[in-house]
């Protein structure tokens, strides 16, 4: 942004500049923070108002709340999952610091692959941009598409919207809300970045013609696996609307979604990128089927559920797919006790919290400690004499050796 010659950069907590550098010189800094209009938590009968300043760590704290004051089980749910996953995102530090509107404004001008933008997409969440003095409401989805904003141009709130209207269920309706969100990344907190997220939302109601399921508003979000923004994907949306669960169905729309979530070249892992995507949806559904059900093409459905379809509706109870396995290793006894695993010696004293309690009073009162550094050597300590002729000691790969 220009303003006569001065280069000024509008900010709230400026974290971006930790993962893109800044290529741009300047001259002003204008925090959003102080901006009341813009740090405001609206909730009311169509949803929940979240302004752009707002911290990733409020704006957590502001949908749990949701979560307590929910008056449908399927709403509580749902809040609870936006926010559990909201909590994977970044380190506390970067939560405290970094604002919503920062995020998604990363993911929608410089391809972030964040968390964030896929959950608000998935929900139909809206966001109110401000273009001189007029403002416009837009879906996430036309929000992420859209050029990115200019200088006239900024971006209000977001707009969490009430799901029982977004997906036309009424207190009459007997049907269930699934929702589920799933993210894969070389940790599962903190500061990695996803290889892959998705959202995955549907309503369900028992068939009245046979003991099936039938599928309905399926809303499903990708993300993170080397796209420049988060999508929805409609194909598969509508393939199930309207048909009764069975695993020939499942077994198209797996096909269909990995023709639909392929990584832009250069990315790297794609492979695995797709098969994430194909993986989080059939583990959405699976538990719904029944047991040793087959496939086509001569594949075979290896998952027993423990419930029938009729009693897996609550799908905030999910019984996960666990595996367990057991290697046997035979050691070579030719050359005993060569081979064996053996404990350092050491190990207590320099893997373990590096510290000795020396005088302890009371355990909630007062407790002295020191450091292994801190305890003077004895005489003549070949340690101490390393130091006194400026060489040093390996104490990893080649133990005892000086240089």
């Amino acid at each position: 942004m220009e303003m006569g010659v001065d280069r000024v950069k509008v900010v709230v907590g400026n974290t971006g500049l930790g993962y893109y550098k800044e290529v741009e010189s300047y001259d002003k800094y204008i925090d959003l923070r102080y901006i009341p209009e813009l740090s405001m938590i609206r909730r009311d009968d169509s949803g929940i108002n979240i302004g752009v300043a707002i911290t990733i760590s409020k704006a957590i704290e502001a949908v749990k709340e949701c979560n307590q004051h929910g008056f449908h089980i399927e709403e509580n749910m749902v809040y609870k999952k936006i926010a559990d996953h909201m909590e994977k995102v970044a380190s506390g530090f970067i939560q405290n610091s970094a604002s919503l509107g920062g995020n998604l404004v990363m993911a929608q001008r410089n391809h972030f692959p964040s968390d964030i933008a896929t959950v608000l997409l998935a929900v139909g969440s809206l966001v109110n941009i401000m273009n001189g003095l007029r403002s416009k409401e837009l879906t996430m989805e036309e929000f992420l598409r859209r050029p990115e904003l200019d200088s006239k141009s900024i971006l209000l709130s977001v707009k969490i919207q009430d799901w029982n209207r977004l997906m036309g269920i009424s207190s009459g309706t007997r049907m269930n809300l699934l929702f589920e969100t799933n993210r894969a990344a070389p940790q599962p907190l903190g500061n990695a970045l996803p290889y892959l997220n998705a959202v995955l939302m549907a309503e369900v109601s028992h068939c009245t013609t046979s003991n099936g399921i039938i599928l309905s508003n399926c809303r499903f979000a990708f993300g993170a696996y080397g796209t420049k923004h988060p999508l929805r994907a409609t194909k598969v949306e509508e393939f199930f609307t309207g048909k009764v669960l069975s695993v020939g169905v499942l077994y198209e729309a797996v096909k269909l979604l990995g023709a639909i979530v392929v990584p832009d070249d250069g990315t790297s892992n794609p492979a695995y990128r797709s098969s994430l995507a194909v993986g989080f949806l059939f583990e959405f559904f699976s538990h719904l089927f029944e047991a040793n059900v087959e496939l086509p093409d001569g594949y075979m459905n290896g998952y027993s559920p423990l419930l029938s379809p009729a009693k897996q509706l609550d799908h905030g109870k999910i019984p996960t797919l666990l595996s367990s396995s057991m290697q046997e290793v035979e050691l070579n006894r030719q050359y005993h006790p060569v081979g064996d695993p053996i404990a350092k010696s050491r190990a207590t004293i320099q893997a373990s919290c590096s510290l000795y309690v020396i005088s302890y009073y009371d355990a909630h009162e007062l407790s002295e400690a020191v450091y292994v550094d801190d305890i003077p050597s004895p005489t003549n300590c070949l340690h101490e004499a390393s130091f006194t002729v400026h060489a040093s000691q390996c104490g990893f790969c080649t133990p005892g050796m000086f240089f």
